[in-house]
């Protein structure tokens, strides 16, 4: 990935990922009973999603990718 790249994150992902916050923070609150632990975790998967996110193929949705990013990261 270079910088350029990094620095414009899709716009369809991005508002994919921001449109679910909540969704995703409870998801992850549910799993490890911390809304602090829950946060910081979907800090580091947001910035993972958004560095990953041109790589979703078109026939998968990124709320499913990412609840998968999610669960691998617990």
């Amino acid at each position: 990935m270079t910088l350029e790249s990094a620095a414009t994150p899709s716009p369809e992902v991005l508002a994919v990922l921001v449109d679910n916050h909540r969704r995703f923070l409870s998801f992850l609150q549910g799993r490890v009973g911390s809304r602090e632990e829950a946060e910081d975790i979907l800090q580091a998967a947001m910035v993972k999603g958004i560095e990953k996110g041109d790589d979703i193929r078109d026939d998968t949705s990124v709320v499913a990718w990412f609840f998968r990013l999610l669960r691998s990261a617990l």
